[in-house]
């Protein structure tokens, strides 16, 4: 008697066909083949999500990096269909080429995440770690915009909207202190720290949202001044934990932030 043939799929294939019906999806609404509520489309993506996340990471993921592990996935393609959804205007060419651009980022994530899955299920530093780290902090910014953008546009207040991106700009530092538990030069933190660093980033990303509110800006550009807020609080989280915060950084920041807020003023209609 012949046993069942037995297909194994590799892990890249498995982010590769991830990305395809995330791309798929994201087309479909952009496309207007299907048009669910703004809340049906979150549910949507979040189930998606997690279904995938645990089919493409098991035996890597659990309770414990559950949430990490979907955090930035969902992230961007909630982001990428509040961006197709709210900037339908663009360009037939322009508009494919974002979306396939949207699943090379979500094939990244899912690379980056399965690096951080597999050091945290060997309890022991590999030597991507370091790669991944760095690009960790790039995808966070990049999938910060579409998903910011996306907020700006939502008709709600100001506050509102602060508050949502304040939200997220904490789960997104909080992620940020996970990938950096098995750095050697990082110290460690407890629950208290955690939510101190996270808060204070929070609170400086709406109080400057909340400031520049009043700006008649497009929500693109808005989006752009938050992402680079997000940024420096994220390299501020880092360089706290490996206690390398120089004023170099923060005169980097200082002059990176007052350029995109110049440039908002100067697109100001």
């Amino acid at each position: 008697m012949k046993l069942p043939l037995k297909i194994t799929i590799e892990k890249k294939h498995k982010y590769l066909i991830q990305s395809a019906v995330v791309v798929l999806f994201i087309g479909l609404v952009s496309f207007g083949k299907i048009a669910p509520s703004l809340f049906s489309l979150v549910v949507i993506s979040t189930v998606l999500v997690f279904v995938g996340t645990f089919l493409t990471h098991f035996p890597n993921i659990d309770l414990k990096n559950l949430f990490y592990s979907i955090l930035m996935p969902a992230s961007l393609l909630i982001g990428s269909l509040l961006f197709v959804t709210f900037f339908p205007n663009l360009g037939l060419p322009f508009k494919v080429v974002t979306i396939i651009s949207f699943g090379v980022f979500y094939y990244l994530v899912c690379l980056v995440d399965n690096i951080f899955l597999v050091i945290q299920g060997r309890e022991e530093v590999i030597p991507l770690y370091r790669v991944a780290t760095a690009w960790s902090q790039i995808i966070q910014v990049i999938v910060a915009i579409p998903l910011f953008a996306g907020i700006f546009k939502l008709n709600v207040n100001g506050f509102v909207q602060s508050l949502l991106i304040g939200v997220i700009t904490f789960l997104f530092v909080l992620y940020q202190i996970w990938i950096s538990r098995y750095d050697n030069d990082a110290k460690s933190t407890g629950v208290g720290e955690r939510i101190l660093l996270s808060s204070l980033v929070a609170f400086v990303v709406m109080a400057i949202n909340l400031a520049v509110s009043f700006i008649p800006s497009e929500a693109f550009l808005r989006s752009l001044l938050s992402a680079v807020i997000l940024m420096f609080g994220l390299s501020y989280v880092a360089s706290y934990l490996r206690n390398d915060i120089t004023k170099k950084t923060i005169a980097q920041f200082v002059m990176i932030f007052g350029f995109f807020l110049l440039l908002m003023l100067f697109f100001t209609p």
